[in-house]
């Protein structure tokens, strides 16, 4: 089987205080580098590569967890098929200099002051900011471009961006695990259900590579605001979510001769005129927060898995006060 690696690179400008949310606590492991030296190790399909930073064990373990929940996604959602040997490579380095000098160093010019993704070299580079979940959420949308690019190398900008701004908003710090909706976005669709929307939907995912370009260079904003806010729609209900999945099959097994048009007027009942109204009255209705499917269904496995054994005690009581 071939092996599959990708490599997530984050360059963070936080300076690692002791006892800072990357310092460990409570007994945690406290990892000490020095600039120009590599920390390498593994935990479950993540593979770590510390450079100047240190991981409480909080932290590392909510990545851990966020990654492995976007590949659950795919594979139970949208069933996609992962090598049993996937992995993610995560390497954070602390200074913005490195950022820069890492882009010259693998593409010959700095193209980004915040992050990219290199096809050519299968990763992705971002720089972070000071806050711990803005990091993560930086982490997981790139974790979802890698994912992607495995299945769908020619996926179109709007659903590929659209999923991965989804799991940037993925909250695994503390009990409430949810995906949130990034307010501003959805103040914009807000704004342009009430004085008309750029594009129609039926256009917008019409759009070819070349044509979205162009549209992003004249409203940057909606070309990344409403591929987002489909995605969001898509995923918060399971009629949704399974055309999300033939959208995503359409991708990878027709390619360049995808048609995101045609599978929602052959697959979503009503086709494409339903679909674009029912996303409309979805929007002033949108909850603030949903949890992934794999969340939820895992949840009630664990719910029938607990009743399970109360059931087989109860028979194991029965048959003790017989005897």
């Amino acid at each position: 089987m071939k092996k599959t690696i990708f490599t997530l690179i984050v360059l963070s400008v936080l300076v690692v205080q002791a006892g800072s949310a990357f310092g460990a606590r409570g007994g945690g492991r406290r990892i000490r580098v020095e600039p120009g030296e590599f920390v390498s190790y593994k935990n479950s399909i993540c593979r770590f590569r510390l450079w100047g930073v240190r991981l409480s064990e909080e932290v590392e373990r909510s990545i851990v967890f966020g990654v492995e929940r976007i590949r659950d996604t795919y594979e139970d959602t949208f069933e996609f098929e992962f090598d049993d040997d996937f992995e993610v490579t995560i390497t954070i380095i602390r200074t913005p200099e490195d950022f820069k000098a890492y882009q010259l160093a693998q593409i010959g010019e700095a193209i980004s002051e915040t992050g990219y993704f290199s096809a050519y070299h299968n990763e992705t580079v971002v720089w972070a900011n000071k806050s711990v979940k803005k990091m993560i959420g930086v982490l997981f949308h790139e974790a979802n471009h890698l994912m992607v690019q495995q299945h769908i190398p020619y996926c179109p900008y709007w659903i590929n961006e659209g999923l991965s701004e989804y799991f940037e908003g993925f909250n695994v710090i503390g009990r409430n695990k949810r995906v949130y909706l990034q307010n501003l976005r959805h103040q914009w669709v807000k704004k342009w259900l009430r004085d008309g929307f750029p594009i129609s939907v039926e256009d917008y995912l019409g759009l070819s590579y070349r044509e979205w370009q162009e549209f992003m260079d004249e409203n940057v904003n909606a070309a990344y605001t409403m591929g987002y806010s489909l995605v969001y729609f898509m995923m918060s209900h399971p009629k949704t979510e399974e055309l999300l999945k033939e959208i995503l099959w359409e991708l990878k097994e027709k390619k360049g001769l995808a048609n995101s048009v045609r599978v929602v007027n052959e697959t979503y009942p009503g086709g494409m005129r339903r679909f674009e109204l029912h996303w409309k009255r979805w929007i002033p209705r949108a909850r603030p927060y949903r949890p992934l499917r794999v969340l939820r269904e895992r949840r009630n496995e664990k719910i029938l898995e607990e009743a399970k054994e109360d059931e087989e005690k109860q028979e194991e009581r029965a048959q003790a006060d017989e005897e």
